[in-house]
């Protein structure tokens, strides 16, 4: 008589783990701290409620993920100001923190965005676009010498050392028949 209650109580409690429970659990570290970052703005975006929100913008929060100096597109501030942080710890990377774009496109559309990167200093760019999205990445130097060219599938990652202090063009193109939102984030 044990086994079938404890059979049902398994199923039972198997059927209290929602949709949106499993959706947060997919969104894994990689250990690439930009990579991340996109993957947690693109889940914290796709959310259905701030439940579902709120350990993805805990997540961010400890990682110190900041808007881009000049960008004004700033869905995280809000999302912040809808939940009661946790005390998680903070984030031991670099001391500011990523910072990010988002760049909403309309089917067809590109946009050109200018990002000054250090000479010496190693550059990394990550995106990630909304799950379907046919977007292309291509970034280049002022000399229009294509530095990184790729396809977000749904996301794609670019690195490279400046040989100039040098402002880049980093160009979005969405290829797809739907509006997307691409997440741009800098190190």
């Amino acid at each position: 008589m044990k086994r079938p209650c404890t059979l049902l109580l398994i199923v039972s409690l198997a059927g209290c783990v929602g949709a949106g429970d499993r959706d947060l659990a997919a969104v894994e570290p990689t250990g690439d701290v930009l990579s991340d970052t996109a993957a947690l703005l693109v889940a914290a975006e796709s959310a259905r409620n701030k439940r579902e929100r709120a350990p993805l913008v805990d997540r961010l929060n400890t990682m110190n993920v900041a808007l881009m100096d000049g960008a004004t597109d700033d869905p995280l501030s809000e999302w912040r100001a809808q939940y009661q942080p946790s005390s998680a710890t903070p984030f031991r990377g670099r001391t500011l923190g990523p910072a990010y774009r988002r760049a909403r496109l309309e089917a067809g559309e590109s946009v050109r965005i200018e990002q000054i990167f250090y000479a010496g200093e190693r550059a990394d760019i990550a995106a990630q676009a909304s799950s379907g999205s046919n977007v292309a990445l291509e970034i280049s130097n002022p000399r229009e010498e294509a530095i990184c060219a790729r396809p977000l599938a749904p996301r794609a990652n670019c690195s490279w050392l400046p040989i100039f202090t040098e402002r880049f063009s980093i160009e979005l193109e969405n290829r797809g028949t739907e509006a997307t939102s691409i997440y741009l984030v800098f190190r």
